[in-house]
C-alpha cells in the first residue's frame, strides 16, 4: 500500500482591491482556515415510461448552482485591523484567492472568486492586560469561482 504525500501549503488570500495590479495577502494573525465547496442540486422522481404503475422509479439530479464558504480564525493584528474593519462597514464584495501552494506537478494553483464578509466576530478571555484578542471571520463567495493551475 503506497502512503500519501500530505501537504499543509493551503493559504486564504485576501485583495486589496488595487488596479491595475490587485495584491493579495494572508490575514496577519489567522491561524486556521477553512473552505467548504458545495454543490446545490435539484432533483425529480422519474417514473418508467413502459410501466409508470408497476415499474420502478429513480431519482435524476442535476448541478443548479454552486457555492463557496470560508472560514479564517486567529488572534487579532494590529496590522490586519483595517482590512477587517473596512471589509466589515463597507460592506462591499472583496475579490479572495484560495491558493494551495504547491508545483503544478504537485496540484498547485488557486482558486478565484469574489466574495462577501459574512460575519466578524472578536472575543477575548481572561483578566488583565495579559493575553489576545482573537477573531472568527465567515466569508461567502459570491458567483463562480476559477482555478488557475500554478506557474
Amino acid at each position: 500500500m503506497a502512503q500519501p504525500t500530505l501537504t499543509g501549503r493551503f493559504l486564504i488570500l485576501l485583495g486589496n482591491g488595487a488596479t491595475p495590479t490587485e495584491l493579495f495577502a494572508f490575514p496577519c494573525g489567522a491561524n486556521a482556515r477553512s473552505v467548504t465547496f458545495t454543490n446545490n442540486l435539484g432533483e425529480e422522481v422519474l417514473l418508467d415510461c413502459d410501466d409508470p404503475l408497476d415499474g420502478g422509479a429513480w431519482v435524476a439530479r442535476w448541478l443548479e448552482s454552486q457555492d463557496t464558504q470560508l472560514t479564517i480564525s486567529g488572534r487579532v493584528s494590529r496590522e490586519a485591523l483595517p482590512t477587517w474593519r473596512a471589509w466589515a462597514d463597507g460592506g462591499a464584495a472583496k475579490n479572495i484567492r484560495l491558493q494551495i501552494d504547491e508545483s503544478a506537478a504537485n496540484g498547485g494553483g488557486y482558486w478565484s472568486l469574489s466574495a462577501y464578509l459574512q460575519s466578524f466576530e472578536m472575543g477575548r478571555e481572561g483578566a488583565g492586560s495579559g493575553g489576545s484578542a482573537t477573531f472568527t471571520a465567515t466569508i461567502m463567495g459570491s458567483g463562480p469561482r476559477t482555478w488557475t493551475a500554478a506557474s
